[in-house]
C-alpha cells in the first residue's frame, strides 16, 4: 500500500500468488491482474477468496512461462524465490513499472540449515538484480523469519 502513488498501472502478475497476497493491495490500480501458482489448490482457495474479481488465475510454474517484454506495471513475488525469475523479470516489467519482493534472506539458513539456498537470497545479491533501477526500498528484517524485500521501480524510457 506504501507505493501505490508510484504505480504505474497496466497489467499486474502476482508471481506464485498463494492465496493471493500480491492482488490484495492493488486490485483497483491494475488491469488486467494475473494471478500464477504451481499449486490448484491454492488457486481454488485464492479463487473463493476474489470472488467476482476479474483475475486471471493460471495453474503453473511462473518462472516457466514466456512472459513478454514491457507486459507489467507491477510484479510482484511474495515467499518466491527464484533467480532466473527475477532476472527476467527486469524485461517484462514494463519502464515506469514495479517490482516488489519479500523472501526468505540468506540468514534465514541460519536457523535451517537444510534449507535449499535458492529459495534465500543475500540483500547484495536484489542489489545487482535491480541495479539502474529506482530502489523505493530494500532491507531485511531484524528477527526471524528472516525476510529480505526490495520495492524497485524500472526507470521511464529504459
Amino acid at each position: 500500500q506504501r507505493w501505490r502513488g508510484r504505480f504505474a498501472g497496466g497489467a499486474m502478475l502476482d508471481a506464485a500468488c498463494g492465496l493471493g497476497r500480491g492482488l490484495a493491495g492493488a486490485l483497483d490500480a491494475f488491469a488486467p491482474l494475473y494471478a500464477v501458482d504451481v499449486s490448484d489448490e491454492a488457486i481454488r482457495a485464492a479463487r473463493r477468496l476474489f470472488a467476482g474479481v476479474p483475475v486471471r488465475w493460471i495453474v503453473a510454474d511462473v518462472a516457466a512461462l514466456p512472459w513478454p517484454d514491457d507486459a507489467f506495471g507491477l510484479v510482484c513475488s511474495f515467499g518466491f524465490t527464484d533467480l532466473a525469475f527475477l532476472r527476467r523479470a527486469r524485461s517484462f516489467i514494463r519502464p515506469g513499472g514495479m517490482l516488489l519482493y519479500e523472501g526468505f534472506s540468506r540468514r534465514q539458513r541460519s536457523l535451517r540449515p537444510d534449507m535449499n539456498p535458492g529459495w534465500t537470497i543475500a540483500l547484495p545479491q536484489l542489489a545487482e538484480l535491480f541495479a539502474g533501477w529506482e530502489i523505493l526500498e530494500t532491507g531485511e528484517t531484524a528477527a526471524p523469519p528472516y525476510l529480505a524485500r526490495c520495492a524497485a521501480l524500472r526507470p521511464a524510457g529504459s
